[in-house]
C-alpha cells in the first residue's frame, strides 16, 4: 500500500522533471544569448528557490571571470581562481557552503560594494565538451541549499553549459562564414584591379601574381601612357588580408592617376605618392615599389625603385644584367627624395621585375631559393615566349619548395622588347 506522502512525493517529482524538461526544450529554441543565459539564471532560482542567481563565464584573454548574468548587481569580473565560484571553476568541483560568514574565500568586497549579505552559497560548474566553461553560483536560501538543490542544479547547468556552447559554436560559424563571404568580395575586386595586358606597338608583356594566401599584398600595373609611351609598376604592401588589399588598391589608383598625369618625372610621381601615403596611414603600412617607364622608340627604361627587388633584364645574345638603385618604401618617412635611373633598351631584351616570394621561396628546411637560381632559371626560360615565363620561374619555385607552403605572394611583370613603335 502506498501512503499518502508517498503520493504526494511521487507527484511533486513528476511536476519537477516536467519543469526541467519544459526548461530545456525553452533554452534549445532560444537564439539570444543574453535571453539565454537570463532563462537559465532565473530558473536555477526557481529551482532551487534561492534569492539570488550569478551566470558566470571564463575569459581566457583576461584570464578572469564574468558575469553574464548577476542578478540584483551590476556585471563583476574577478581574477580567474579568486572567491568560492573562482575555486569551483578552476578546481571544477561544487561548493555548498551554508554558513558563508566562516567561510574564508567568500569574496566580501562584492557584498560591501553592493550591501548584500551573503548567507549561503552553491557553485556549481558549467561544463561542455568535457571542459569548464563557467559556473552557475546561487545565494542565500533560508532553510539552506542540499544536496538535492545542488544535484538539480548540477543538471540544470548540463543544459545551460550545452546550450551556451552551442549558441558560441553556431555564432563563430556565422562570423566566420560572413568574414568568408567579405574575403571573397575582397579577393574579387582585387583580381579586377589587376590589369589585363594591353596592346601595344613595339613591345609585349605580361602580368602574373599568385597570392600566399586568399587576398595578397602584392599588386602590378600595365599602363598605355600619352606619346606612346608605356608605365608598369610592382609593389608589396606591408601585412596581408583586407588591409592591404586596401592599401592595395589605394596605391594603384593613386599611382596610376599620377603617372597618367607627370610620367616623365618618374621621381616626383614617387615623392607625391609617398607624402599622399605618409599622411593618410598608419607607421605600419608602407609599400615596396618599381616604377618604370619605357619611352615611345623603346630605347630606354626610366626607372625609380624604392626598396623593390632589383630587376632583371634579359638581353637578347642570354646575357642578363640586374637594374641598379633601390630607395626607401613609399609610406614610412616624409618628404623623401627619389633617384630616377635609366638604362638602354634594344629589340630582343626582356625585363623582368619579381616581388620578394619569388627570390624569398622558402623550403621545408627553411632555406631560401638563392638569387642565382632565380637568375639561373630566367636565362634558361628567357627565349620561350613571354606569357609562358612567369609560370615557368613559379613551377621552379615551386620545385625547390618541395611541397612546402607559400611563404609570400608570387609576383612577376615582364616586358620584351620588339621593335620601336611607329610615331
Amino acid at each position: 500500500m502506498i501512503s499518502a506522502s508517498s503520493g504526494l512525493e511521487t507527484a511533486s517529482d513528476s511536476l519537477l522533471i516536467q519543469s526541467i524538461f519544459e526548461h530545456a526544450a525553452r533554452i534549445g529554441r532560444e537564439e539570444s544569448m543574453d535571453e539565454l543565459v537570463r532563462l537559465n539564471a532565473d530558473f536555477a532560482c526557481q529551482l532551487a528557490g534561492a534569492d539570488r542567481c550569478s551566470l558566470w563565464l571564463i575569459d581566457e584573454r583576461h584570464q578572469q571571470l564574468w558575469t553574464r548574468v548577476a542578478h540584483g548587481i551590476d556585471p563583476i569580473r574577478i581574477p580567474f581562481g579568486k572567491g568560492l565560484v573562482g575555486a569551483c571553476v578552476s578546481e571544477d568541483r561544487v561548493f555548498l557552503v551554508n554558513d558563508a560568514a566562516h567561510e574564508p574565500r567568500l569574496l566580501r568586497a562584492i557584498d560591501e560594494k553592493s550591501g548584500y549579505q551573503t548567507k549561503q552559497v552553491l557553485c556549481v560548474p558549467l561544463r561542455a565538451e568535457g571542459k569548464v566553461i563557467g559556473a552557475l553560483q546561487l545565494l542565500n536560501k533560508p532553510s539552506g541549499f542540499t544536496e538535492l538543490d545542488a544535484g538539480l542544479t548540477g543538471l540544470l547547468a548540463q543544459f545551460a553549459a550545452s546550450a551556451i556552447d552551442n549558441e558560441r559554436l553556431r555564432q563563430e560559424t556565422e562570423r566566420a562564414r560572413l568574414t568568408m563571404h567579405e574575403l571573397a568580395l575582397a579577393r574579387d575586386v582585387q583580381a579586377r584591379l589587376l590589369p589585363r595586358c594591353p596592346s601595344v606597338g613595339g613591345l609585349e608583356c605580361v602580368g602574373f601574381c599568385r597570392p600566399a594566401h586568399s587576398i595578397g599584398g602584392d599588386y602590378y600595373d600595365l599602363i598605355a601612357l600619352e606619346d606612346e609611351r608605356f608605365g608598369l609598376t610592382l609593389g608589396d604592401v606591408s601585412g596581408k588580408g583586407i588591409p592591404a588589399a586596401v592599401m592595395m588598391a589605394s596605391i594603384q589608383t593613386l599611382l596610376r592617376s599620377l603617372l597618367q598625369r607627370c610620367s616623365r618625372n618618374l621621381s616626383a610621381v614617387l615623392a607625391d605618392l609617398n607624402q599622399a601615403l605618409y599622411s593618410s596611414s598608419t607607421s605600419d603600412r608602407y609599400s615596396t615599389l618599381f616604377c618604370g617607364m619605357i619611352s615611345a622608340d623603346r630605347s630606354t627604361l626610366s626607372y625609380v625603385n624604392a626598396g623593390q627587388v632589383a630587376p632583371f633584364l634579359l638581353h637578347g645574345d642570354g646575357r642578363l644584367d640586374r637594374l641598379p638603385g633601390s630607395g626607401v618604401p613609399v609610406g614610412i618617412l616624409p618628404e623623401v627624395s627619389y633617384e630616377q635611373q635609366t638604362c638602354a633598351l634594344t629589340p630582343g631584351d626582356t625585363l623582368v621585375v619579381v616581388s620578394d616570394g619569388i627570390v624569398e621561396s622558402r623550403n621545408a628546411a627553411e632555406e631560401f631559393w638563392e638569387e642565382a637560381e632565380v637568375e639561373r632559371a630566367l636565362t634558361l626560360y628567357g627565349s620561350n615566349p613571354l606569357a609562358q615565363l612567369p609560370e615557368l620561374v613559379c613551377a621552379a619555385a615551386d620545385e625547390f619548395a618541395g611541397g612546402a607552403e607559400q611563404y609570400d605572394d608570387m609576383t612577376i611583370v615582364s616586358v620584351r622588347i620588339q621593335q620601336p613603335a611607329a610615331i
